[in-house]
C-alpha cells in the first residue's frame, strides 16, 4: 500500500511551471515562490504561475468605442504586440490606441514617434542601467518630462531609432527606416537644443545635460566613434552650475541630474585612458566633486566601476596631459603615479560593494566584487601604461601578472549576467595588453559574447568597434615584433593616443 502524498498548497507552482513572463520569453525559471527570483533581478513585475487574462483590444471590443480603436500593430513588422510600461504596468504601446485614448504627454506625436518612445520606455532604459528597478530607473523617469522639454523628446526619440536600427542590422534586417528617423530626429534635436542652452534655469540647465548624455549614448550605439567627445566637453560648465545650484531643485530632479552627471563624467574619465588626454584636464571644471557626484549615482551606473577607481584614473589622465599642475609644482612624476597604483591596490572592492546604497534586494552582490577587482587591476595597468617608467619599480614590473589578474576576475561574472555589459572596458585593457594567444582568443570571445548574446543589452556598436580595434592593435604589435624582435613589447596606449584616437571605450 502506497502512502499518501502531502497536500500541495493551491497556489505553489509544481516543478514543471514556469513563471509567465520565463514562459513567454522561453527562458528557465527558478521557479520560486511566491514571484520569480530572475524576475526581481530583472526589475519586472512577476506575473505569478497561473493563467494571465488580458484585454485582446483595449477597453472596448464593441458598441460606439470599437470604431476608436486600432488593433494593435508592431511597426517593426515583427507581428509581436509592442506594449508600454507607465507607473510600473505593462499597457498597449500609444501607437494602437486612438489620440483621444493616449496619455496627453504623447498626443502630438506621429504613429512611429510614440512607437520610438515605448522602445526606449520598454528596452533603451534597461540598457542604461546597471539592474532595471522597478520605479527607480532615472532614465524612464525622463519620460514625462518631454512634454516640457522638447529637445530632450527628440534626443530621445533619435536614440531609440538608432537603438532599433543597430539591432536590425546585427539581425541582418533592413534598417533605413529607422536609421533615417534616428538622424531626422538628431538634427532636431540640435537645433532645439541651440536655442534652449541660453536659459539659465537650473531645470533647463539639468535637462540639456540630459540630452548631452543621451547624445553620448546615441554615438556609443551606433559606433563609439562619433562627435562623442563635443558633447562631453561641452557638459563640464554645466555640471559645476548645477552642483551651485542644486540646492533650487527638487529632490527628483537633483536625483535625476545626478545620474545624468555621473554618466557623463563616467564617460569623460574611462573616455580619457584611450583617446588624447588634452581635453580631460579643461573639461571637468574645478568646482566639481567628481567623487560626490559619482558615489551619488553608484547604484545605477552600468559601468559598476568603484568611483574612487575612477577619481585614480582621472588624476593619471590629468598627470599626462601636457603642462601637468604637478609636473610644474617640481613634484616626480614617477612618485605621483607609484602614489596612485598604491591607492587602487588598497581599495577595499568588497567592502565598498556592501555600502552601495540604493541596490536590489536581489542584487548578486558577489558579482559586483568581481566587476569592481576588475576595473582596480585594469586601472593599474592603465597607469602603468600612461608613466611607463613606473614599471621599474616592483612589484609593477611584470604587466602580465596585472593582466592575469584582471581576467581572473572577468571569468568569474557569468556570460547570461546582467551585469556582463559593465566588462567591456577592463577586457579591451586586458586583451590590447597580452601577448598570449589564449587570452587574445578569450577577450575577443568575451567581448563579441557581449555584442551578439547578452540579453541585457542591445548589440551596441562601441563594443564592436573595441572588437576590431582589439584586432588592429594585436596585428601591429605582431607586424613590429616580427621586424624588430629585439624591441619586445611596444606601449599600444602610447600608440593609440599617437594617432589621436577617436574612439569611445566604456
Amino acid at each position: 500500500m502506497t502512502k499518501p502524498q502531502p497536500a500541495r498548497a493551491r497556489n505553489e507552482p509544481t516543478t514543471t511551471d514556469r513563471c509567465y513572463n520565463c514562459r513567454r520569453r522561453r527562458l528557465r525559471c527558478d521557479r520560486s515562490y511566491p514571484s520569480c527570483h530572475k524576475c526581481s533581478i530583472n526589475g519586472e513585475q512577476c506575473l505569478g504561475y497561473g493563467l494571465v487574462l488580458r484585454w485582446a483590444n483595449g477597453p472596448a471590443t464593441r458598441g460606439k468605442l470599437a470604431p476608436g480603436i486600432q488593433p494593435p500593430v508592431s511597426p517593426s513588422g515583427s507581428g509581436q504586440e509592442a506594449m508600454v510600461q507607465f507607473a510600473g504596468a505593462s499597457v498597449p504601446a500609444p501607437t494602437s490606441i486612438c489620440l483621444s485614448l493616449v496619455d496627453p504627454l504623447l498626443n502630438h506625436l506621429n504613429r512611429e514617434s510614440r512607437y520610438y518612445i515605448n522602445h526606449f520606455a520598454t528596452t533603451v532604459c534597461r540598457d542604461l542601467v546597471s539592474i532595471d528597478q522597478d520605479g527607480r530607473n532615472p532614465f524612464r523617469a525622463m519620460i514625462p518630462l518631454m512634454g516640457t522639454f522638447d529637445f530632450l523628446e527628440a534626443v530621445v526619440i533619435a536614440t531609440s531609432a538608432m537603438h532599433l536600427a543597430t539591432l536590425h542590422r546585427y539581425r541582418g534586417v533592413p534598417a533605413g527606416v529607422e536609421l533615417l528617423d534616428s538622424l531626422v530626429a538628431k538634427d532636431r534635436a540640435i537645433r532645439l537644443l541651440g536655442s534652449a542652452i541660453g536659459r539659465a534655469s537650473p531645470l533647463n540647465q539639468a535637462m540639456v545635460l540630459a540630452a548631452i548624455v543621451f547624445f553620448v549614448n546615441l554615438d556609443l550605439i551606433d559606433s563609439g566613434k562619433g562627435g562623442w567627445k563635443a558633447h562631453i566637453e561641452a557638459a563640464g560648465t554645466l555640471i559645476s552650475s548645477l552642483q551651485r545650484g542644486g540646492q533650487r531643485l527638487g529632490s527628483s530632479i537633483t536625483y535625476l541630474a545626478d545620474a545624468m552627471a555621473a554618466d557623463c563624467l563616467t564617460y569623460r574619465i574611462l573616455g580619457s585612458t584611450i583617446s588624447s588626454v588634452g581635453f580631460i584636464a579643461d573639461s571637468i571644471q574645478d568646482g566639481v566633486d567628481v567623487l560626490a557626484v559619482l558615489q551619488r549615482a553608484e547604484a545605477h551606473s552600468y559601468h559598476c566601476c568603484p568611483p574612487p577607481i575612477l577619481q585614480i584614473i582621472l588624476s593619471t589622465s590629468r598627470l599626462c596631459a601636457p603642462g601637468a599642475a604637478e609636473i610644474e609644482a617640481g613634484t616626480d612624476r614617477i612618485v605621483i603615479a607609484l602614489s596612485l597604483l598604491h591607492q587602487a591596490r588598497a581599495l577595499d572592492v568588497r567592502g565598498w560593494v556592501h555600502k552601495i546604497r540604493g541596490l536590489s534586494a536581489h542584487d548578486e552582490l558577489e558579482v559586483r566584487v568581481k566587476l569592481a577587482a576588475a576595473h582596480r587591476a585594469a586601472a593599474c595597468l592603465y597607469i602603468l601604461l600612461a608613466v611607463p617608467e613606473a614599471q621599474s619599480a616592483p612589484p609593477f614590473s611584470e604587466l602580465e601578472s596585472v593582466v592575469g589578474e584582471i581576467l581572473d576576475s572577468l571569468s568569474s561574472v557569468p556570460v547570461g549576467h546582467v551585469l556582463l555589459k559593465g566588462t567591456v572596458w577592463p577586457t579591451f585593457m586586458a586583451g590590447a595588453q597580452t601577448n598570449d594567444i589564449l587570452r587574445r582568443a578569450w577577450c575577443a570571445d568575451r567581448l563579441y559574447t557581449v555584442w551578439t548574446e547578452s540579453p541585457w543589452v542591445c548589440p551596441w556598436g562601441y563594443v564592436q568597434t573595441a572588437m576590431q580595434m582589439l584586432q588592429d592593435i594585436w596585428a601591429a604589435r605582431d607586424h613590429v615584433s616580427s621586424i624588430h624582435s629585439e624591441l619586445g613589447t611596444t606601449n599600444w596606449l602610447q600608440g593609440l593616443r599617437d594617432i589621436r584616437s577617436n574612439c569611445l571605450i566604456v
